[in-house]
């Protein structure tokens, strides 16, 4: 038998994509339909989450709730955008291209991916950024930061993951066709979700192929009890991988999962079909 878990159906035409929890246990997303952002009380009377637009020239891509309070994103027109908890939103200008689409808050900074300038960006208080040069081709997807003050990245382009460190810079290569997306930081290191070769891994435990080799993970959660969470966002699945590397595979309700985020009792996940689904950790 499997798990019960609970849908919240979204209003039609919603296309929920990146999660992201925050302090007081609400559910931020991103919506590439309509473009715009919304926050969703789980704990609240039922009815759908205020949407807060952004227009029709761009689509947020990934969020970060930060410590502040403040809920920071990437959109397509070469902005991060920033939205106080009093509902002001900041606008940060990037170069032309730029495409930024991870981002992470790690030491207290705000990091993001430019993918379309192979690069690794580091947002000032004062929205200038500041940026580490990435092999050309690299095409940076997500990132993140671990205990040990690294921030890293997964190279979809390159087929690497990238560790940034006191002004270092070290490329990992992985094995031959890795196309790596999400990931996720695990203690001093990571895991990774390769959507290319079908598996996660751990860059201190290694490698764990999937049951079915056309899954194609995409996002990546730790989990505080061991292990991880993975989309899978070709099967239409969630598959919990302990840190043994046991495989259990969770089948989903609705279509095309991506972002997922892990709180006390549930991971939850964005289905790009227009819902969000909470699993029982």
């Amino acid at each position: 038998m499997g798990v019960r878990m609970r849908v919240i159906e979204l209003p039609d035409g919603w296309a929920p994509y990146a999660l992201a929890a925050d302090a007081d246990g609400g559910i931020w997303m991103t919506l590439v339909a309509p473009a715009g952002l919304a926050r969703l009380d789980p704990a609240a009377a039922a009815g759908p989450p205020a949407l807060h637009g952004i227009g029709a020239d761009a689509r947020p891509m990934q969020l970060v709730a930060r410590s502040t309070g403040s809920v920071a994103y990437p959109r397509t027109d070469d902005r991060i955008a920033h939205l106080a908890p009093d509902g002001a939103e900041r606008l940060d200008e990037l170069p032309a291209g730029a495409s930024p689409y991870g981002i992470a808050e790690a030491g207290g900074d705000l990091w993001f991916t430019a993918t379309g300038l192979d690069r690794l960006g580091r947002l000032a208080p004062d929205g200038t950024p500041t940026w580490v040069e990435l092999p050309a081709g690299a095409r940076p997807a997500m990132v993140t930061g671990t205990a040990d003050g690294a921030v890293w990245a997964t190279l979809n382009g390159a087929g690497a993951l990238a560790r940034h460190h006191d002004g270092e810079l070290e490329i990992r290569p992985l094995p031959a066709g890795a196309a790596p997306v999400g990931i996720a930081a695990d203690g001093d290191g990571v895991w990774y979700a390769d959507i290319a070769r079908g598996l996660v891994g751990h860059t201190a435990t290694g490698e764990v192929r999937l049951p079915d080799p056309a899954c194609r993970p995409h996002a990546v959660a730790a989990d505080p009890d061991g292990g991880c969470w993975a989309t899978l966002w070709g099967s239409g699945e969630l598959a919990r991988i302990t840190a043994g590397g046991e495989i259990t595979i969770h089948p989903l309700p609705g279509a095309e999962p991506h972002g997922l985020v892990v709180t006390g009792g549930h991971v939850w996940v964005a289905m790009e079909s227009g819902s969000l689904v909470a699993v029982p950790r």
